[in-house]
């Protein structure tokens, strides 16, 4: 069963990776028969990232990990979503040892960060500007990243055996949608959190090649609605908001938005379920 995890992916043309890469990536769209399955891709993301768990000493130098790769096709052209396991592994262990310390860190992984610590600098020294292709969240869709799609641009997929919804879209129609939202944004929140949570999340959709295409899947975290997925308006409601809020009418898209909040709240309970 994939887990309760929202995804949002950058597929990006093969002329976005150097020679070498775009190479490798081009074999593998063609080698790779069930490529375009999400599904399969997304056990395969799966079973690397428990494998990895399995052997967190290994996990920084093992390239196996960073082979695989969501692919899609919009006529003759391929673009890739690499699963970047290294990378998201390593920034994730940044913002944990952000959160809890080395010290404490180091108390529930031993001889973990000796290890991590020189091939993540060394990798990096390399790839300064490198930034995962894949943002994921559990037990819920962050409602920044609804700001990036139309409603009419949802569709529904098989994952084990319910129904789960996605978007798609190139990552010229989000960045406008997301930059739009954001001058509306900070114009009536400039101190507030939400504010710097849309701005961050611009800085990473600009960071991507402009004939990129992006996908926001709610992959297993749609069990989880259960029977309220049918009727899940939530990228509609986000847009409302921001139209709300566009006209002034602070007052009115503050409840808006806290409707869905409190929504995705109630959702977010599971985690904590027993």
């Amino acid at each position: 069963m994939v887990p309760y995890v929202a995804y949002l992916r950058v597929y990006e043309p093969l002329s976005a990776f150097d020679e070498s890469e775009a190479a490798r990536w081009a074999s593998y769209a063609r080698a790779e028969a069930a490529a375009t399955d999400t599904v399969t891709r997304l056990r395969d993301e799966q079973r690397q990232s428990l494998t990895a768990v399995l052997q967190p000493a290994g996990l920084a130098s093992a390239s196996a990990f960073d082979d695989s790769a969501y692919v899609l096709r919009t006529g003759e052209d391929i673009f890739v979503c690499p699963h970047d396991i290294r990378l998201r592994s390593w920034l994730a262990l940044a913002e944990l040892i952000d959160e809890i310390g080395d010290q404490q860190l180091r108390l529930l992984s031993p001889g973990s960060l000796e290890h991590v610590s020189p091939d993540f600098m060394s990798w990096r020294s390399k790839h300064p500007d490198a930034v995962p292709h894949i943002r994921q969240q559990t037990w819920h869709v962050p409602p920044a990243w609804l700001l990036l799609m139309d409603p009419e641009e949802r569709e529904t997929y098989q994952v084990d055996d319910q129904t789960s919804v996605r978007y798609r879209c190139p990552i010229v129609q989000a960045r406008r949608r997301l930059g739009s939202a954001f001058a509306v944004i900070r114009r009536a929140f400039a101190d507030e959190p939400v504010a710097d949570v849309v701005s961050e999340l611009g800085r990473w959709v600009e960071s991507f090649h402009p004939h990129s295409w992006i996908e926001l899947d709610y992959a297993g975290v749609a069990r989880l609605l259960g029977d309220d997925l049918d009727g899940d308006r939530s990228c509609a409601e986000v847009a409302e908001a921001v139209q709300k809020l566009s006209r002034g009418d602070v007052a009115d898209a503050t409840a808006s938005y806290e409707r869905l909040v409190e929504r995705w709240r109630r959702v977010r309970m599971a985690e904590h379920a027993n």
